[in-house]
């Protein structure tokens, strides 16, 4: 455990040196949040962390490393009426695949409306959703490969937009426990607006919000069945690149503590598994995100079940 302590808090060190800005007000920015509490209390370094369906989002690779039934729900809270949730299953494939299908959703209530005169109009949303289907396969005994596709929807008040997006990863084993990972994110991502409806009908305008595609690399290695430590290096040319660290260990029968660095911005939580009838395992996840500047700290909490 001494030794645990020590090497997070060095990665927490490294995150913190070679951190840079992640770019605000690009589509399709909830898709790079974390889904989940165990992958966000690893500060989002999810490319190379098998045997789990909330990693997919991560890496589609992963999913030939399912073997039982998984199911998972996700629900996060966050300041200024922002709402983040999740679910996904996954089942595996005999004999080296596995599948999934997931919801991811994000929006904010209650934004208030106001005219040129500022005069208060109406309270208005918006909300993003995105409904996953991934397919991973073992194709060799060092080398996975995985491909996810997403069907995007968004709306703002009586305007509404749909488009697409893949994911294209590779999970590598070179030897027990250790474990490389690549990933393309988000090609050809885009939503195509129509704003029709009212209160934009007069504007007639077609609008077209591209995603940035990404270059995810990863590595992560469990040592002694105990501890996994994790990274990821995200890199595009629309944003800036950035860096994330966790550290994750099994202190007791069932009970995990994690840290992390998402970008510098620190991470933590833990994990409870538990048997509840049978063969069905059920594990609860927390993680506490600290949050960018003026964000404000947010929480974030997971229920799973494999069967």
């Amino acid at each position: 455990m001494k030794h645990f302590l020590k090497i997070s808090l060095l990665l927490f060190t490294m995150a913190l040196a070679f951190a840079g800005d992640e770019a605000g007000g690009v589509a399709g920015a909830y898709l790079r949040m974390p889904a989940d509490a165990r992958s966000a209390a690893l500060g989002n370094a999810a490319t190379t962390v098998p045997g789990d369906v909330n990693m997919v989002n991560g890496n589609p690779a992963v999913l030939s490393s399912i073997e039982s039934k998984q199911f998972s729900s996700s629900f996060q809270f966050l300041t200024l009426d922002r709402s983040y949730q999740s679910l996904a299953f996954a089942a595996g494939l005999p004999p080296r695949a596995g599948m999934t299908a997931a919801w991811i959703h994000a929006g904010v209530d209650n934004i208030e409306g106001r005219n040129y005169s500022n005069d208060y109009t109406y309270d208005y949303s918006w909300s993003q959703n995105a409904f996953v289907i991934g397919f991973g396969i073992q194709i060799l005994d060092w080398l996975s490969l995985g491909v996810s596709g997403k069907i995007l929807s968004d709306q703002l008040i009586n305007s509404n937009s749909s488009g697409f997006s893949a994911d294209i990863g590779a999970l590598i084993t070179p030897v027990n426990n250790l474990h490389l990972g690549f990933v393309y994110k988000d090609l050809s991502g885009k939503v195509t607006w129509d704003t029709s409806a009212e209160p934009f009908a007069e504007f007639q305008t077609r609008r077209v919000d591209r995603y940035p595609a990404g270059y995810h690399f990863g590595i992560s290695y469990l040592l002694s069945d105990r501890y996994l430590f994790t990274g990821t290096y995200k890199y595009s040319t629309e944003i800036e690149p950035t860096w994330h660290l966790g550290a994750e260990a099994r202190v007791g029968e069932g009970i995990y503590l994690r840290a992390g660095a998402d970008n510098a911005s620190p991470t933590a939580g833990l994990g409870t598994q538990f048997v509840i009838w049978d063969h069905i395992v059920s594990r609860m996840d927390y993680a506490f995100i600290a949050g960018r500047v003026n964000e404000g700290i947010s929480h974030l909490f997971t229920w799973f079940f494999y069967f």
